[in-house]
């Protein structure tokens, strides 16, 4: 029952990661200002680490009935290892590193890697389904 649902919620985080390669596409410009503002809260910041740490665990629990289990264990390990450096790191770091690549990565740039979140994601349910 649990490793359907951590299927389920590696699926959601494929569309996740369709939808997103869709918003830089269409809207590169809003892409750069949501990368812009990650970290520039406690809530944002801290919602993107535990949203982090349920996909990572999702990864790790579906990666026995996936196509390449270690692989989806190790990207689900990575995802919660990172989240919780940056939950101890100061907050005003995760925020400049945030601002620093926002204002250094070109809108046409954005496009550009826009279609490698698109496969991302469907590579991800791929390997779930």
């Amino acid at each position: 029952m649990i490793s359907v649902v951590a299927q389920w919620m590696a699926v959601v985080l494929g569309l996740w990661m369709i939808g997103l390669g869709v918003f830089m596409a269409v809207a590169p410009r809003r892409a750069l200002a949501a990368l812009a503002a990650m970290g520039g809260t406690a809530r944002v910041h801290f919602g993107e680490m535990a949203i982090r740490i349920l996909a990572g665990v999702a990864l790790m629990t579906a990666s026995g009935a996936s196509r390449v289990p270690q692989a989806l264990w190790l990207i689900g390990a990575f995802l919660i290892i990172s989240a919780v450096v940056l939950m101890l790191l100061p907050r005003r770091w995760h925020s400049a590193y945030s601002r620093w690549w926002a204002a250094r990565i070109p809108v046409g740039g954005v496009r550009v890697v826009a279609p490698t979140s698109v496969l991302i994601g469907a590579v991800l349910i791929w390997t779930v389904v």
